[in-house]
């Protein structure tokens, strides 16, 4: 059984990866997308103007569903001063909030930019995020997602509202070095096909781990992994969470041999401009690319 699950992982690889790609949907959308804590048709104006902005922050975080003056509204009032005044996020979106608005409300520019920064974080970071994401999935969805076979409209229900004042922090604090991060020329180099076989091999075995080497969560593993078009929201579910708490438990590098294809796997190229067209996805690593890559 256990031998079964190793060479189900190897044969199932590229549909790991496509599943990890998700992982950019815990963009912005908590944060920009309305109805959620976004930017709002006026938000742009509205932080731009230091002398009128607290009057309308405040009815922005309101209608949002977060108390105007509590600590998750302070972080929040913090974060977008702080976003608005860094240097290197004005020189990659000269046009400040609107500039920033327009990105995260285009759907394949938002993922981008996410892929860029999220693969450009430090390994500590991206663990980090992983953590958040594995953690918000764990306690703000239900067991059947919503009844939603997708991860990436399941995680796009969630709300800073939703978030402990902590996890509102750490995400807002990931969220910047995203940002910041998303424009450096630094090459992310992707692992080797033997390197990404040695890390698919590890996962394998943290999978087992996780299910306590249980037959029948194996097979259910399993089961969804060789027949996804089959699974039910609960399944998806399920074997998502299972997913994401083993590759946390996977050692630094082998979990970067995972993950950084997977999250690269939207963009090639660093998001430079904002003003350029990016597809929403592109082929999945390993499908006709070199044995080795670096993104430039």
């Amino acid at each position: 059984m256990i031998l079964r699950i190793f060479a189900m992982a190897k044969r199932h690889s590229l549909l790991v990866l496509a599943w990890l790609a998700v992982l950019p949907s815990l963009s912005a959308n908590a944060a920009f997308q309305p109805p959620r804590v976004g930017l709002p048709e006026t938000g742009a104006t509205v932080i731009a103007r230091s002398t009128s902005r607290g009057d309308s922050l405040d009815d922005m975080l309101s209608q949002n569903g977060i108390v105007p003056g509590s600590e998750k509204a302070r972080v929040l009032t913090a974060w977008f001063d702080v976003i608005l005044r860094d240097p290197v996020i004005q020189t990659r979106f000269p046009g400040g909030a609107r500039a920033l608005q327009k990105v995260f409300f285009d759907e394949g520019k938002r993922e981008a930019l996410m892929s860029s920064g999220l693969a450009r974080l430090t390994p500590n970071e991206r663990l980090d995020y992983l953590q958040l994401f594995t953690r918000l999935l764990d306690e703000l969805v239900p067991v059947n997602c919503f009844g939603l076979v997708d991860m990436t409209a399941v995680m796009n229900r969630i709300t800073l509202a939703q978030m402990s004042d902590t996890d509102t922090a750490l995400y807002l604090r990931l969220l910047y070095r995203v940002l910041v991060s998303s424009g450096s020329d630094i090459p992310v180099r992707l692992p080797t096909q033997e390197e990404y076989d040695a890390a698919v091999e590890e996962l394998s075995r943290a999978i087992v781990i996780e299910l306590d080497a249980d037959p029948a969560s194996m097979d259910r593993y399993e089961l969804y992994m060789v027949h996804p078009s089959q699974a039910t929201p609960s399944d998806v579910c399920w074997t998502t969470r299972v997913t994401l708490h083993a590759i946390a438990k996977m050692s630094e590098t082998e979990r970067d041999f995972v993950l950084l294809p997977a999250i690269s796997g939207a963009t090639v190229e660093p998001f430079k401009n904002p003003a350029a067209e990016q597809p929403a996805q592109s082929p999945l690593p390993f499908r006709n690319r070199p044995t080795e890559k670096s993104i430039h």
